[in-house]
């Protein structure tokens, strides 16, 4: 539970992060905004007021003389309220001036035509707009000192506190926000890793498969690898309990043989005797490349197959049978086409009829019955009650043997009969 409480923990650091970074800037982007908006408003105001100046200045009346100079028409527009409206942003904000004035500042007169900033020695800041008059033999000026109002020199350490007490809640709400958001987003994965930690053997489907997001594919691709792992364990345990319970008879043949071999000196009897290891050695063989066949995912490819006659199969385990069938006085039918065949590979074909008939003899009492028809193996037996049930694997690995080759394998088993059937064709 710590490494999913430590994920959800960073998914809030994240969001606390990014919501931090967000507010710092924003905060930037309006400190800025601030400072180039005072720029543009004064600029625009003094061009305003530099237009609307020049304009009346032209319209202003000579007050009786043949042509007043500029400094009469200046003072004569200031002081009356004829005329176009003065832009304005308070009283006595802009003052204007022509270079006969005996006020203007002596800084002033160095500006060319346009707007400026005087930014030169000990300025304040100020703004000044300068247009020529009389074909530039003189000059209309436009003055607004840098503390005018528009100036947030003043203001300014307000709205860096303003500024800061915004981004501080901000970035409180980001993590409160982010919290509940990195719960919900790490829900599903916490949910998952439980799932996985707490699943033991077996084929699982863990939540979330049926989401079409990434978490859906996360829990789809766990969900495929726990299911092939277990395949895996599966088949590692079903080739060593099957491996035992095969090999035992030709292992056990092999030692008997051997130890003959040991205590004879009799040529026939030797002979024999190798005949049957080196028949034992065979089995074992075919056993174990067999099952280590069966061993493999059915994506790796399948046992390679041949058409073989099903009947030469049936006698020879029945010919290696008949001690035990003749020991337990059994009668064997073997109705069929001797001709037919079926499409198996040929160690696995062979294995699983000796399973078949191996257990039809441990358990009929009487008689066994065995048909061959149209790709169709099938044996019947009656049982006897006497003979107490088997641990044995025989037909779990003939289960086996069929799934793996997609053969219809089906079983009736009754209190006086027992029958076994397998059909060599893809089941449906």
């Amino acid at each position: 539970m710590s490494r999913n409480l430590h994920f959800q923990r960073r998914l809030s650091r994240v969001f606390v992060h990014f919501a931090a970074a967000t507010s710092l800037l924003y905060g930037l982007l309006v400190y800025v905004a601030a400072q180039a908006t005072e720029e543009f408003l004064l600029r625009r105001y003094v061009g305003a007021v530099l237009e609307w100046a020049m304009k009346d200045l032209a319209q202003q009346p000579a007050a009786g003389l043949p042509r007043a100079n500029n400094l009469e028409r200046l003072q004569a527009l200031t002081g009356e309220s004829h005329g176009t409206a003065r832009p304005t942003l308070a009283e006595d904000v802009a003052r204007l001036y022509v270079r006969a004035s005996p006020d203007l500042p002596a800084w002033a007169r160095d500006y060319a035509p346009g707007i400026h900033r005087r930014l030169d020695g000990d300025a304040d800041g100020s703004m000044v707009g300068v247009a020529s008059l009389d074909g530039g033999q003189d000059a209309l000026y436009v003055i607004v000192d840098g503390d005018g109002l528009l100036d947030i020199d003043q203001l300014e350490p307000y709205l860096l506190v303003a500024l800061l007490l915004i981004g501080g809640a901000v970035t409180a709400l980001g993590g409160f926000t982010g919290k509940a958001l990195a719960r919900k987003l790490a829900q599903p994965l916490v949910t998952l890793t439980e799932e996985i930690d707490a699943h033991g053997e077996g084929p699982a489907v863990f939540s979330g498969i049926q989401r079409a997001d990434e978490i859906g594919a996360l829990s789809r691709g766990f969900t495929g690898l726990v299911d092939r792992l277990s395949g895996f364990l599966q088949r590692e345990r079903e080739f060593t309990r099957f491996a035992s319970h095969e090999l035992r008879t030709p292992v056990a043949v092999f030692k008997n043989n051997l130890s003959l071999l040991r205590v004879t000196s009799d040529p026939a009897v030797r002979e024999r005797a190798l005949s049957r290891m080196a028949q034992s050695a065979e089995e074992m063989e075919a056993l174990v490349a067999t099952f280590l066949a069966l061993g493999r995912e059915a994506s790796e490819g399948t046992l390679q197959s041949r058409q073989l006659r099903l009947q030469a199969d049936v006698e020879r385990a029945l010919a290696y049978l008949s001690p035990v069938i003749r020991q337990r006085r059994l009668t064997v039918a073997l109705d069929g086409d001797g001709d037919a065949t079926v499409s198996a590979p040929p160690e696995l074909l062979a294995v699983l009829v000796d399973n078949l008939l191996r257990n039809a003899v441990a358990y009929a009492a009487t008689h066994i019955r065995i048909s061959l028809r149209h790709g169709v193996l099938e044996i019947f037996n009656d049982v006897d009650r006497d003979v107490p049930s088997s641990t044995g694997y025989g037909l779990q690995i003939v289960a086996r043997f069929c799934e793996r080759q997609q053969w219809t394998y089906t079983r009736e088993q009754g209190d006086a009969a027992h029958t076994m059937r397998i059909a060599f064709t893809h089941g449906d």
